[in-house]
């Protein structure tokens, strides 16, 4: 898979392992927010947009910290045995990383509205 030899060396515990933690986590708390911010729009008659928040906690899940996850622990410690996985390498960096931009632009929106809306 990905190139990697049959004897590939996967790394359990890195310093990057410990970003796609807090990642998770944060995305925990944007789930939590959205019923949060659920509760708050009901209360000042708005349409319900919490479902961006919840959709931004699933991108993050899945398209930050698992393929994040692969290119920390599997594939950052073989780069130097196949030069294929430097390849798959940037691609699974590079993924992650607009994932994390398209989560963020969708968890930026609802709060924008929500001050926009309780401050008139």
């Amino acid at each position: 898979m990905f190139g990697l030899p049959e004897d590939a060396s996967v790394e359990v515990v890195h310093i990057g392992l410990v970003l796609d933690i807090g990642v998770i986590l944060l995305a925990f708390i944007l789930f939590r927010f959205a019923r949060l911010l659920g509760g708050l729009l009901e209360m000042v008659h708005k349409p319900p947009i919490e479902g961006w928040l919840k959709i931004a906690s699933w991108l993050l899940i899945l398209t930050f910290a698992l393929p994040h996850y692969i290119a920390v622990a599997v594939l950052y410690p073989n780069r130097a045995t196949n030069p294929e996985v430097v390849f798959w390498l940037q691609i699974f960096r590079a993924v992650s990383f607009f994932g994390l931009f398209a989560a963020a632009i969708l968890a930026l929106v609802p709060c924008i509205l929500y001050y926009r809306w309780t401050s008139e």
